[in-house]
């Protein structure tokens, strides 16, 4: 049989990444495209309007096919962010964004004496309240609201419609949930499920692509893709009873497949949903601020167009990492929310006391607290997840930290962890990838497809003398932050 080549894309939160990805799961291409124009949310710089993504599209398909000029995709399959909304007018228009940083505005639901809501599990509706409540007049306009994804895939030529992950249907919408806030569920297009063909590259799509991705004919069929937190655990595999994944991007989430005992559905420090396997949860602790944190750093310390192993090169050196607990301490507890669980942002304006009396005096100084303080906090969430009874002896790892050697191998000896970078580090694509083949009927199963997509490149163990030196650090840092909490609130 020939080798199928996927065209795979995600529509992240500061840039949209692509790919041809072969049936053996060897990338022939890839493409990241930053958005522009582009405003920036604490440190994250996000996409002004829907067409961001197209425009974004369109360029990564000229570089895509600049690399691999031979290429001829059998399909589309389009991950994205969320619980962000384009809403869609009957005409066809796309009006301002209902983006995921933009926390749930109501509380309680419209008219109600109490005040008091039943409890909504859903992420997307509170974004829906909000646009009903401060943009009535497009609301009534608004014939569909799409994620990410769907929009996009829209656009390329798909019906509308929503990705539903098996046993997502109340994280997303219901009846009862619109009920009670005031939603009109109609607002939605129905639902399908992933890997679903939901229609074909259109020639007016095509020809709106431009000589550029003239490889694209029209009349592939697009795949139905779905949120990147789904699409990550596939594409890294994460799909058996005690495998875990560490996603980190501009935030981090810890991600154990496994079954759900009773007391875990109530736990605070833990999200708890159902996995892409039947019959098992994802259970999960978010670090709001990971990567974002660093940008952070870069931005601070002008080093904005340097290399992340140049950075990092002169960050890490060889044995321990020289101990910044004091500031990482604070950095940690500094991490201001925005948006409830959905990410935090740190806010560059509560750094000024980690300069002068705080003892740090050199990037390098500030450099390495922000180190340890994502460390720290991975090993904190491995901690977390041990307690309530999900042990992590090994992590698979997938984003665009996984890419870096260095800091791969301080992040096992900082937590203690194995960890696996699998050849494919951005498990969205890899996602993309495998429901790709499932749908293509290359693969009999979803199982199937990402034995074949996924493959393990690197293997990362603690050096046992260096993690016990980090493991009496971590309990330091941990009290360190405890105290500092606050002060930073006086920041």
């Amino acid at each position: 049989m020939a080798s199928r080549i996927i065209l795979c894309a995600d529509i992240g939160s500061s840039a949209l990444k692509a790919a041809f990805i072969n049936s053996e799961g060897r990338q022939l291409a890839f493409a990241r495209e930053v958005y522009t124009p582009i405003y920036t949310v604490g440190t994250a710089s996000v996409p002004v309007s829907a067409g961001d993504w197209e425009r974004a599209f369109t360029r990564a398909m000229g570089k895509l096919f600049s690399q691999a000029p031979d290429c001829r995709p059998d399909a589309i399959c389009i991950s994205g962010n969320g619980p962000t909304l384009a809403p869609l007018t009957r005409d066809g228009e796309t009006l301002a964004l209902l983006h995921w940083y933009q926390g749930p505005l109501g509380s309680t639901a419209p008219g109600s004496p109490s005040g008091d809501l039943p409890v909504i599990r859903s992420f997307y509706l509170p974004h829906a309240l909000g646009f009903l409540r401060e943009r009535p007049g497009e609301y009534e306009k608004t014939r569909y609201l799409l994620s990410s994804q769907e929009w996009l895939s829209w656009r390329l030529g798909a019906d509308p419609v929503t990705v539903l992950p098996e046993g997502y249907g109340p994280y997303y919408w219901d009846d009862e949930q619109c009920r009670a806030l005031g939603i009109d569920p109609g607002k939605f297009p129905p639902f399908v499920s992933l890997g679903s063909v939901i229609g074909r590259l259109s020639q007016e799509a095509a020809q709106r692509l431009g000589s550029a991705a003239a490889g694209l004919p029209a009349g592939i069929p697009i795949i139905a893709g779905g949120s990147d937190f789904i699409m990550a655990l596939i594409g890294a595999g994460t799909v058996e009873k005690g495998m875990v994944c560490d996603r980190a991007g501009s935030s981090e989430g810890i991600n154990c497949c496994d079954l759900r005992p009773e007391e875990t559905a109530s736990a605070r420090d833990l999200r708890v949903l159902p996995h892409v396997s039947p019959g098992l949860w994802n259970v999960s602790v978010i670090i709001p601020s990971s990567g974002r944190l660093f940008e952070w750093y870069r931005t601070l310390t002008g080093q904005d167009g340097r290399p992340y192993e140049d950075i990092l090169g002169e960050l890490i050196p060889e044995g321990l990492l020289p101990s910044a607990l004091s500031a990482a301490g604070s950095l940690s507890s500094a991490l201001s929310p925005a948006g409830g669980d959905q990410g935090a942002l740190f806010f560059p304006g509560k750094t000024a006391a980690l300069f002068g009396k705080g003892g740090l005096f050199s990037r390098t100084d500030l450099g390495r607290a922000v180190l340890e303080a994502m460390g720290y906090q991975v090993r904190d969430a491995l901690e977390t997840l041990g307690r309530h009874g999900f042990p992590v002896g090994e992590m698979r790892l997938s984003g665009g930290q996984s890419r870096n050697r260095r800091w791969n191998q301080l992040k096992a000896d900082m937590t203690g962890a194995i960890l696996l970078v699998p050849e494919l580090g951005d498990g969205e694509l890899g996602g993309d990838a495998a429901l790709g083949l499932m749908t293509l009927g290359d693969a009999a199963n979803l199982k199937e497809a990402i034995g074949r997509i996924v493959h393990i490149q690197e293997r990362y163990e603690p050096d046992p003398a260096t993690a016990a030196v980090y493991g009496e650090r971590f309990q330091t840092w941990r009290e360190l932050r405890e105290k500092a909490g606050p002060f930073n609130e006086m920041l």
